[in-house]
C-alpha cells in the first residue's frame, strides 16, 4: 500500500449536507459559552461553526483554524458576506495549534478526530491554549455502524475521547446526544 503524502490534507468526517442536519442551535445551546469569550474552532473548515460563534460571542473573538487555505479563504468570504469582524482565520495544524498557551475560553473540536487526528495530540494542545477553567467541546460520529458517517476503523468511542481528555488533564462534565449517529462531549480545564 502506498504511503499517503505528509503535505496531504486530512479527509473531512463531516460533509456540508451532514452538517446542515445537525440542529447548530441544539449544540451551541448546550455549550458554556459567554458573549465575550475568546474561543478557537479547530479545523474550521469552511466555517459552519465559525459563524455560529462568531454570532454568539459578539463581544469576544474566535480563532477559524484550518490546515487548509482554500477552507480558511472560504470562511473569511462567508465572514464578510454577513460582516462579521470578530473572527480570526489561522493556517494551523492540529498537531501544534497556532495559538499562545492559555490565550481562550473554548474549544471546539469538531469532527476531526474521526478524520484522523490522534485524539490525545489534539486533547494535549486544546488543554495548552485554554484558560484554567475553560471548556472543550468534542462533537464525534458514534462508534458503530450508522448510515452516515466515516468508517467504522476511523470513528473515535466516546470513551476513547474521554479518556484522551482526561488524560491530557481535562475533567469530564457532560455527555450529549446529538443524534442517532453523532455525540458530543463536554470537558473542562
Amino acid at each position: 500500500m502506498p504511503r499517503k503524502s505528509a503535505t496531504k490534507t486530512r479527509e473531512p468526517a463531516i460533509t456540508s449536507e451532514k452538517l446542515d442536519a445537525l440542529d447548530l442551535h441544539r449544540v451551541m445551546s448546550m455549550l458554556p459559552i459567554m458573549p465575550y469569550h475568546t474561543v478557537a474552532d479547530l479545523a474550521c473548515g469552511r466555517g459552519f461553526f465559525t459563524l455560529a460563534l462568531a454570532k454568539y460571542v459578539f463581544d469576544g473573538k474566535v480563532y477559524a483554524l484550518d490546515a487548509d487555505k482554500d477552507a480558511l479563504d472560504a470562511t473569511k468570504a462567508e465572514l464578510d458576506k454577513i460582516r462579521l469582524s470578530n473572527v480570526e482565520t489561522v493556517l494551523s495544524k492540529t498537531q501544534k495549534l497556532a495559538l499562545n498557551d492559555d490565550s481562550v475560553d473554548g474549544v471546539l473540536v469538531p469532527f476531526i478526530m474521526s478524520g484522523g487526528e490522534d485524539p490525545a495530540k489534539l486533547s494535549k494542545e486544546a488543554h495548552r491554549v485554554l484558560h484554567k477553567g475553560g471548556w472543550m467541546a468534542v462533537l464525534e460520529w458514534e462508534a458503530r455502524e450508522t448510515p452516515d458517517g466515516p468508517e467504522m476503523g476511523k470513528r473515535v468511542s466516546d470513551a476513547d475521547a474521554r479518556k484522551a481528555a482526561e488524560k491530557a488533564g481535562f475533567r469530564f462534565t457532560a455527555r450529549y446526544h446529538l443524534s442517532d449517529d453523532q455525540y458530543m462531549l463536554l470537558m473542562r480545564k
